[in-house]
Formats: structure tokens, C-alpha cells, sequence
């Protein structure tokens, strides 16, 4: 029995000799990777000294948005900040965004703000997310983020209400889940109709909108939850009435596009077909996948979520015989696809910051026009 005790005693103390000796050697690692992480939160959003209602002065970290929040005109000084803000806000500490300085905010930056701060209160579950100094803010800014619903989401009570100017465009609150897409996607519907004339073609609306979220739920996040918060998809529109435009917009937090492409079932097809060069070019995935006859799967493996890219997002803009336009911006890689008339152009493209997830929005001019002549 005394043999046998010391034998195990001696099997004990060289597992945790060997465990003791693992985390020396990871010791260093975990030190230079927090030091790294300390340096880009002091870079993206250093220490500053604000002075509460109250009168009090604490330290708080600010984060700066750019003057012109906007995904076409200032691409990528808009995605670096808003990647900058989810970094910063899954470390804990006192935060502050900076809003007085924005001069302009197009709707697709303002929903992605909007989904940024939902996915940071989700998270943290924090009760005190507020918007400060409201007052100070650029009305036009104010007014389009408190019609999308970015004040609910902050809790801010009575934020100022600024007059409508004719010409801009009016926003819808947005929404957000995680599944049952089909009433999301009707209300979004009742409420466009609510700011303007009947939706032409409500049909291809509904499955453009349930195609996009019913790709959040099945494959855009590779598991339960994503790397900063549970899997959820944000939705939200705006309405102009003197254009007679729509644009319709869908966000999600998810792995993407072309990630979720599995390549291993159907490599050796691919490779036949594509240049090997291309294979990990995000951009000629993108576009294999909207183009009709492309050679791409889903990741689920099923034919018909491939179709949908095509038929239900992209097909939305080609069912109108007016003028349209898709954006898809996912992972390194943009895509746009645009009909004027008979006219059709499409075109993929490297965007110059990477996209963590999936944004679509799609603009159709004289959205009513066709409801409105069988009236």
C-alpha cells in the first residue's frame, strides 16, 4: 500500500510540475498580448476628464467618430471607428462617444451606431448607457438617429425634437431578433408604408427581408454566440417622398459571406472552374455567389440557400422595372448589383477595411409608383 501511495504521489507532483511549467511559458505571451491590447485602447480611445450634471469630474474613456459618418463617401474612416467601438467596448471601463463633432450621418451608418450601442447594452446588460449634451448635437444627426430608435436604446428621456426639413429622408425604428423573421419583416413593411406610398411589390420585399435574416440564424455566426455578443440581425429603413425612394437596410455581427461558403464538399469543382489565385479572393466568392449559375453552396449544403442569394435579395431590385440598387459589404469584399430600366450592371470589389459580418441595403426609386397608377 506505501508503494503504491507514493507512486501516484510521485504521478501528482509531475502533473503539476508540468502544468506549473505551462503557464511560465504561457506567462509572457498572455503579458505582451495584454500590454497590446492596453496600447490600442489608449490609441483608439485615451483617458479624458469629463465633468458630470452633477459637477463632478471623472476619467472616462472617449472615442471620436469621424465628421461624416457614411459607408460611401467615408467608407473607411466610418468602419475603423465603428471597429474601434466594439473593441473598446468589450473591455471593461468607462466610455464616451464623442458626438458633438459628427456633422452627417447617411441611414446605413446610422444603423450600424444603432446596432453597435444594442449589441454593447445586450452585452454588458448595463443600465446607465446614456447619451449626454443631446442639445449640442447636429440636429439633422439628432433627428435621424432619434427616428431610428437610437435614444430607446439609451434610455434618453425627452431627447430635443427638430423640425423636418422637406427633401430628407424620414427614418423607420429599427428592429432586431435572432429568429421568426416573418413578422419582423412584415412590420418593417407596415411601417415604410406608414411614411409613403404602398410598397409595389410587397412579396419580394417579404422574402428579401426573411432571406437576409434567415441567413443570420442558420449560417452567419458560426455558433450561439459571436465573438462580442449573442447572434442577432438589426433591420431598419428609410423613406424619401419627393424622390420616391426607399432604402431598405439589414446589419448582422456574423463570421460572413465568404467564410461561410464551406470549400471542403466542393473544392475540387470549384478549382476546376475558378483560378486557384481566386479562391481566397472575397470578392469572387461574393459575386459567384449573387451571379446566376454560380458554382457556390451554402454552408448548410442545400442548393435553395444558395438560390436565395440570388432570387430573394438580389431578385428584389430585378423584379422592378424602375430603377435599383443592391449593396452587399461582407468580410474584404463589396458587391453591388443596379438596374436602371433594362439597364443591369453588377460588380464585386476589395473594400480597403475588412466588415465584421454582413450589411445589405437595397434602394428602389419610384418604389410606389406602381401601387399608385392602379389606384
Amino acid at each position: 500500500m506505501k508503494k503504491t501511495a507514493t507512486w501516484k504521489q510521485r504521478r501528482v507532483a509531475k502533473f503539476r510540475e508540468r502544468k506549473r511549467l505551462a503557464r511560465m511559458e504561457m506567462c509572457p505571451r498572455k503579458t505582451s498580448s495584454r500590454l497590446k491590447r492596453r496600447a490600442r485602447l489608449k490609441a483608439v480611445a485615451p483617458v479624458k476628464l469629463h465633468v458630470t450634471s452633477a459637477g463632478k469630474t471623472i476619467r472616462r474613456h472617449e472615442l471620436t467618430p469621424p465628421e461624416v459618418l457614411d459607408l460611401e463617401g467615408n467608407y473607411a474612416e466610418t468602419i475603423k471607428f465603428l471597429k474601434n467601438l466594439r473593441f473598446a467596448t468589450s473591455r471593461r471601463g468607462n466610455f464616451h462617444i464623442e458626438m458633438k463633432g459628427v456633422k452627417d450621418i447617411s441611414p446605413a451608418a446610422a444603423l450600424l451606431l444603432v446596432a453597435e450601442c444594442d449589441r454593447w447594452r445586450e452585452l454588458t446588460k448595463s443600465q446607465w448607457l446614456r447619451a449626454e449634451s443631446v442639445s449640442d448635437w447636429e440636429p439633422s444627426v439628432r433627428r435621424r438617429l432619434k427616428e431610428m430608435g437610437f435614444f430607446k436604446v439609451l434610455n434618453t428621456r425627452s431627447p430635443p425634437d427638430d423640425p423636418f426639413v422637406a427633401g430628407e429622408d424620414r427614418y423607420v425604428p429599427f428592429l432586431t431578433g435572432t429568429r421568426n423573421p416573418g413578422a419582423p419583416a412584415f412590420k418593417l413593411q407596415e411601417e415604410i408604408e406608414a411614411l409613403g406610398p404602398s410598397v409595389a411589390d410587397p412579396g419580394a420585399l417579404y422574402e428579401g427581408l426573411v432571406e437576409a435574416m434567415t441567413n443570420v440564424a442558420q449560417h452567419a455566426y458560426s455558433s450561439g454566440k459571436g465573438e462580442f455578443g449573442p447572434k442577432r440581425w438589426w433591420i431598419s429603413a428609410s423613406v424619401n417622398e419627393e424622390r420616391h425612394s426607399m432604402t431598405v437596410l439589414v446589419v448582422d455581427h456574423g463570421v460572413g459571406i465568404a467564410k461561410t461558403l464551406p470549400r471542403s464538399k466542393v473544392w475540387e469543382r470549384i478549382r476546376q472552374v475558378v483560378p486557384l489565385e481566386m479562391l481566397n479572393d472575397d470578392a469572387e466568392i461574393v459575386l459567384a455567389a449573387f451571379t446566376k449559375g454560380g458554382e457556390y453552396k451554402s454552408q448548410t449544403g442545400e442548393e435553395h440557400r444558395g438560390k436565395g442569394l440570388r432570387e430573394n435579395i438580389k431578385g428584389y431590385v430585378e423584379s422592378h422595372n424602375s430603377r435599383g440598387r443592391l449593396r452587399v459589404i461582407t468580410n474584404r469584399a463589396g458587391y453591388t448589383y443596379s438596374r436602371n430600366n433594362n439597364d443591369e450592371e453588377e460588380a464585386s470589389f476589395a473594400v480597403p477595411v475588412p466588415f465584421d459580418g454582413t450589411f445589405i441595403e437595397w434602394v428602389i426609386e419610384d418604389y410606389g409608383q406602381e401601387r399608385n397608377e392602379d389606384n
